[in-house]
């Protein structure tokens, strides 16, 4: 065999390889996914969005007078 042919075939071997543990990475994902279990999320409020719990939301002072303005009139 000539120095070409061996390369070749190292390039075949690894490229296949490749592609079959691609594959069966992306079955473990998907097998990973269908066991997580599902719950609700603790965090979210009654309207499901979530809300923060470490961080306090930024809101600039010309939009929290006006919040508050509405809020305080409903």
């Amino acid at each position: 065999m000539d120095l070409i042919s061996i390369l070749a075939t190292v390039i075949l071997i690894t490229t296949i390889g490749t592609l079959v543990v691609g594959v069966a990475a992306y079955v473990a994902f998907k097998l990973r996914d269908k066991r997580r279990p599902k719950r609700k999320d603790p965090t979210a409020s009654g309207d499901g969005e979530i809300q923060p719990i470490f961080l306090k939301r930024y809101t600039p002072e010309k939009h929290a007078t006006a919040d508050a303005t509405t809020t305080s009139s409903s």
